[in-house]
């Protein structure tokens, strides 16, 4: 969650963007004037007409961020522009329904929170068009809403990152333990495997190697070629599960790691982002995790280093955020210009 939003604010300040802090705090009976002199504080550079673009969801007292809406758009006439990460309730479908009397403006966790305080933005920022008509669909929401595709990934190394080399294998890279169809992959699979610490049954299997758990930004650097693997399911033999049907409307922040460095990646073919995979040339749309071994088993070197002029451009532009910069210019002009093709 936070190397995304770090990523995201490095991108819009190297075009000039003003990072605007927020205290990460929970007071649910905050007193309303101690309130108001915080939001004077955090608002104290802002600029009539000014625009604040909010990295959301945002765990803090939904309270807080309603009233920094309604200062920007009331007294400095400003906009606010919400670049959604997350919209829990199109992923935890079933607990957003069940919840249904949390308060969406004191509680910190309260589904109910995103459709109150998503529909007060003048635009929205999301992963791709799956998720924009999504959106429309749970907010009926007229503003503008600007689809933005792969998420930027910045890391340690500096220069163009070399080529992976040729392997056949699948790296994967993420939560080990919830991914529980890594525990059913076929013997004659080979996988690097990094994350936290896997159970014991994953240890044992001498087709997985487990190489340890990085930072972020110190992760990509550990990769030394293969395949990247951007699945989510609660079952190897077929795709199921809230995290695969949420999949379908957006774009996985691994999906930038494996592409940062250059390595072709494996998708589900209904997943938001396999349309663009496909298009750009840079890794596979398959039905199921049964599809991937037979394609890695009789793929060669040659074909390998054939995508890497595609992989090689992509990496650049998701190295330098150019996705989230062009989203942003986009929402900006549409919250500013009086008439625009949104």
């Amino acid at each position: 969650m936070y190397k995304a939003r770090e990523d995201y604010t490095a991108d819009l300040m190297a075009m000039g963007a003003q990072p605007l802090d927020i205290y990460f705090y929970y007071w649910r009976d905050e007193p309303d004037a101690n309130l108001s002199g915080r939001l004077d504080g955090m608002l104290a550079g802002f600029k009539p007409n000014d625009t604040l673009i909010l990295q959301v969801p945002f765990f803090i007292r939904p309270l807080n961020l309603k009233r920094l809406i309604e200062q920007i758009q009331g007294a400095y006439g400003g906009k606010v522009i919400g670049l959604v990460h997350d919209y829990y309730p199109l992923w935890n479908v079933e607990k957003a329904k069940a919840d249904t009397d949390s308060d969406p403006w004191l509680d910190e966790y309260s589904y109910r929170t995103y459709p109150a305080l998503f529909s007060m933005f003048d635009a929205l920022i999301v992963h791709g068009e799956n998720y924009k008509e999504a959106m429309k669909k749970e907010l009926d929401f007229k503003g503008p809403i600007i689809p933005q595709g792969p998420f930027s990934y910045r890391f340690i190394e500096d220069d163009d990152p070399v080529p992976p080399k040729f392997h056949k294998k699948i790296v994967f890279a993420g939560n080990i333990n919830n991914s529980k169809y890594l525990s059913q992959v076929p013997e004659h699979w080979h996988l690097d495997v990094f994350g936290g610490q896997p159970h014991q049954e994953l240890l044992d299997r001498e087709n997985i190697n487990y190489k340890g758990s990085f930072t972020p930004t110190e992760l990509p650097n550990h990769f030394d070629g293969g395949f990247g693997l951007v699945w989510d399911s609660d079952s190897f033999d077929e795709v199921i599960g809230e995290s695969a049907e949420y999949n379908r409307l957006c774009y996985e922040h691994k999906l930038s790691l494996y592409l940062a460095k250059r390595m072709p990646v494996f998708i589900w073919k209904h997943a938001a982002a396999a349309n663009w995979v496909t298009e750009n040339h840079v890794g596979f749309a398959v039905e199921n995790l049964a599809d991937i071994w037979p394609i890695i088993e009789n793929f060669t070197e040659d074909q390998y280093n054939a995508m890497q002029p595609n992989l090689a451009r992509v990496s650049k532009l998701i190295r330098n955020g150019v996705f989230a910069k062009h989203a942003a210019l986009d929402a900006l002009l549409a919250v500013n210009e009086p008439y625009n093709k949104w």
